[in-house]
């Protein structure tokens, strides 16, 4: 953020189209803001200390790694930065996103499975069931 006193020319807000007559104005994406108008575009939260941008839009950091972050492999569904997550190979998921796809038992440390080339996952149990059955694994 950038706060700089007004200047001679009363510039308008990016947010409320209303000229800012306040002693600081912010300066973000080369646009002039109210403090109270700089929101995020998703979930419309004030935006006090810190934003993040891309495509000219603002967001908070959450809902800027939600929508700009890693993504899940499972769920598409992007994971904020602090979250814990579960990797196989070169995929990442949430937590509760690491589950067998034929029996959605969530995947454990230790717990042995196979890794779909798609990133989908199956239990050993349901691999080996599938696999007695005649059937050369999940498809």
């Amino acid at each position: 953020f950038l706060s700089i006193p007004p200047s001679p020319e009363i510039p308008q807000c990016a947010g409320c189209n209303q000229h800012i007559l306040d002693k600081f104005i912010l300066k973000v994406l080369d646009r002039h803001w109210h403090s109270s108008c700089l929101k995020c575009a998703d979930c419309q939260m004030q935006l006090a200390d810190r934003c993040f941008a891309r495509a000219g839009s603002v967001y908070c950091k959450e809902d800027f790694f939600k929508r700009f972050g890693t993504k899940c492999t499972a769920c598409q569904q992007g994971i904020p930065p602090t979250q814990v997550v579960r990797k196989a190979q070169d995929f990442v998921y949430h937590l509760h996103c690491f589950a067998c796809i034929i029996c959605s038992r969530q995947l454990a440390t230790g717990d042995e499975f196979y890794l779909m080339e798609d990133g989908r996952l199956v239990c050993k149990e349901d691999y080996e069931t599938a696999k007695q059955n005649g059937k050369h694994g999940p498809q």
